[in-house]
């Protein structure tokens, strides 16, 4: 059980971090799956590399709402956008509790 869950989460890095590429190169909507693939390796991982993790899924969130909404138009706006995203991430883990953060896996356990 425990390699299968192992198998899982690295495949959903493995696939965030993918998307994140395709996502740079053009396809500004693999933002949304790369958050996603981060917040499932943060949730599998566990409350001690996925709370640090969990932070990198703000930054891919603030990428698609930023891309959704069309603001991606600079290399200016961004790094904004990013900066705010880390700003953003660094925040819900270091004042947010574990309990709001993963919040989700209470419907799944």
């Amino acid at each position: 059980m425990m390699k299968m869950l192992g198998i899982v989460a690295y495949s959903s890095l493995l696939i965030s971090f993918i998307t994140a590429v395709l996502a740079i190169m053009g396809y500004r909507w693999l933002y949304w799956i790369s958050a996603l693939g981060v917040y499932m390796f943060s949730i599998i991982a566990g409350f001690t590399i996925g709370q640090f993790t969990v932070g990198l899924t703000f930054v891919f969130l603030t990428l698609a709402v930023g891309s959704s909404l069309r603001m991606l138009k600079g290399k200016l706006r961004s790094t904004l956008i990013v900066g705010c995203g880390f700003v953003l991430g660094i925040c819900m883990v270091v004042f947010v509790d574990d309990k709001w953060l993963f919040f989700p896996l209470r419907f799944i356990v």
